[in-house]
């Protein structure tokens, strides 16, 4: 937390990407340092009814899966299997959640930027109706141009704001009509 003119506090680059987020109607878990990650996801998923999820692969950690493994029901996950692409894409749309990790934050725009790196990242992130989103340990960004100074050059990057969202013909915002309709981030307190 910053000083910013007059005393006031400024917001930190955390807080900046909270308030965005939650803008965007992105919901926001803060993590404590050293908690039970696992042990949460598994709360809420049984709490939120959610039957099934998939799971991306890195840089979703492996401890998640593990937690995972004993009290939910995992359809498939891809950091630890190969899945070809029919039965990739049918397990991920039968799946209640998709949980992944992310590679950074943007602040400014309240973004989640996600690399190519993890397999399975754009199936479990767009097809089942909840995405839920590993970023206690994530990098934050000030903004994009700051983020793509530092990133890594031989990837590509996939920029997600929110849940999918679109206006049909009489303007009507609909959320969750091309990807997920609730997108939860744990990221840091």
């Amino acid at each position: 937390m910053t000083e910013g003119k007059g005393g006031s506090r400024a917001p930190s680059l955390v807080e900046l990407f909270r308030q965005h987020w939650f803008e965007a109607a992105g919901e926001y878990i803060p993590v404590a340092s050293g908690a039970d990650l696992g042990e949460l996801l598994v709360q809420f998923i049984r709490g939120n009814g959610i039957a099934s999820v998939v799971l991306a692969g890195p840089p979703l950690t492996s401890s998640v899966g593990e937690a995972l493994a004993g009290g939910v029901e995992i359809l498939a996950d891809f950091g630890r299997e190969t899945h070809d692409r029919e039965v990739a894409l049918e397990h991920c749309g039968d799946a209640g959640a998709g949980i992944t990790g992310v590679d950074a934050l943007i602040a400014a725009t309240g973004t989640l930027v996600v690399t190519s790196r993890g397999r399975g990242d754009r199936l479990v992130s767009s097809l089942p109706p909840v995405h839920m989103v590993v970023a206690s340990e994530a990098p934050v960004f000030s903004d994009l141009e700051t983020f793509l100074k530092a990133a890594p050059r031989d990837l590509s990057f996939s920029f997600i704001t929110g849940p999918s969202r679109t206006a049909d013909i009489e303007k009507r915002l609909v959320l969750g009509a091309h990807g997920p309709k609730r997108v939860i981030v744990w990221g840091p307190e």
